[in-house]
């Protein structure tokens, strides 16, 4: 079972819709199958009925909305060629409506129209009306069906075309369920009721050949029956037109792209978008969750943060207070090292520490020699000792023995005072 199921699965779903008696509205009919890679459908596929019935045979597919083939009643859509000029195929989907305003009943504005493909300045038309379009395809969205291809059903009877025929050389005649569907281009068709067939077949003979070669007939149909009718209302000088008779399946079809596809415009193809959303739903959900839970604890932790960096500003602020007791406290980091780089000496060419240890034992060797004050400057790197002695030459004496310890000894300020003499003695390192 499961493998019957896969396989209807991986077919593509063709849909046959029918209108109501009034011609304004689906009706409760509807046939459908599913088409093999072959294009031939599987005969356990082909099914018909009303909406419920097609409603339960999709039940089971995984996709939704699922995609389908649609054909449309060929009275509910008009073929027509109109020429074109070179300077006007850059516009031909703005302009070509307005070719038929004289012969269609209503105003262009509410037909949909599709193109077919320009060639030698000429180009055919399918037209349909547009509100009728738009409730079919909402009524088959509502089903859980997305119509991805569409065309009338006239336009994918098979055409006996090979590489020796012209267009128009050979015509289809398909009589299925009462309606006769005729398609005399590749791109041309119309259906109507078996009981108009044959003057619709006079009117096309007359508007198409007008004195050429008759084109050759093609006769389908489902039953011995329905191929004698056919038959039958073929006009009787045309019976020897008739190429070929043949009992067919309604579902063969010419499902190539050599016909019109409707779903052009307005009611082309759309991106998938509510498809994918039902898929990944749940994963977007998660995932949004996880982003707001991701957001939220990061919003948390930037507010821990701020807090625990407010509390140590003020602590460094109460800190810088006590140093800085007055003024403003801008950059309280900036400052204070502002101030302890002032405090420490610029220059350390010179320790005072080992200027004392060399220079004051000499001093204390001297016993006439006594200090009366020693400053340092820390600029120049200099000790300057106040000494005072009994006699200059003392002071002599101490320099060199200074000097002779490795240091520049000076003596400066030198004056008497009595038998006092005092001087200033300047001690630094040799550069």
């Amino acid at each position: 079972m499961n493998t019957e199921l896969e396989q209807i699965m991986s077919m593509q779903l063709v849909l046959s819709v029918n209108t109501s008696d009034d011609g304004k509205s689906l009706a409760d009919s509807f046939r459908w199958c599913w088409l093999g890679a072959d294009g031939t459908p599987a005969n356990d596929t082909i099914a018909s009925g009303d909406r419920e019935a097609l409603r339960a045979a999709l039940s089971d597919q995984a996709a939704n909305p699922l995609s389908a083939w649609v054909i449309l009643p060929g009275s509910r859509v008009n073929t027509r060629q109109l020429e074109y000029s070179d300077k006007e195929k850059k516009h031909l989907r703005n302009l070509l409506p307005f070719q038929l305003e004289d012969s269609v009943v209503g105003d262009v504005e509410d037909l949909h129209f599709a193109l077919g493909t320009p060639a030698d300045g000429k180009i055919v038309v399918a037209y349909a009306d547009k509100t009728w379009l738009q409730a079919a395809f909402a009524e088959l969205a509502a089903l859980g069906i997305e119509v991805t291809r569409c065309w009338s059903a006239p336009l994918i009877q098979p055409l006996a075309l090979d590489a020796s025929t012209q267009p128009g050389e050979h015509w289809t005649l398909g009589l299925f369920e009462g309606q006769l569907h005729l398609r005399y281009l590749p791109t041309m068709g119309f259906s109507v009721a078996y009981a108009q067939g044959r003057l619709a077949l006079q009117m096309l003979l007359a508007d198409q050949v007008r004195g050429e070669q008759l084109p050759a007939l093609h006769l389908r149909a489902a039953s011995e029956q329905d191929l004698a009718a056919l038959v039958e209302m073929i006009p009787a000088g045309l019976h020897e037109q008739i190429a070929s008779q043949s009992l067919a399946d309604p579902w063969a079809l010419d499902f190539t792209n050599s016909s019109i596809d409707l779903c052009q415009g307005d009611f082309s193809q759309r991106l998938p978008i509510e498809r994918w959303w039902k898929l990944w739903r749940s994963i977007a959900i998660f995932a949004g969750v996880c982003v707001a839970v991701y957001l939220g604890t990061l919003g948390y932790e930037i507010h821990k943060l701020g807090a625990e960096n407010l509390k140590i500003r003020q602590q460094i602020e109460a800190a810088a207070r006590v140093v800085i007791p007055q003024g403003r406290v801008v950059d309280a980091e900036k400052q204070l090292s502002t101030i302890l780089r002032q405090s420490q000496p610029a220059g350390q060419s010179a320790s005072v520490m080992s200027l004392l240890a060399v220079a004051l034992p000499p001093i204390a060797d001297s016993p006439n020699v006594s200090i009366k004050g020693i400053s340092y400057t820390g600029d120049t790197g200099e000790l300057n000792i106040n000494i005072q002695a009994d006699s200059f030459g003392a002071f002599e004496t101490l320099s060199q023995k200074i000097r002779d310890q490795g240091l520049n000894a000076e003596v400066l300020s030198a004056n008497a005072q009595g038998n006092v003499q005092t001087a200033r003695l300047k001690v630094s390192k040799n550069p």
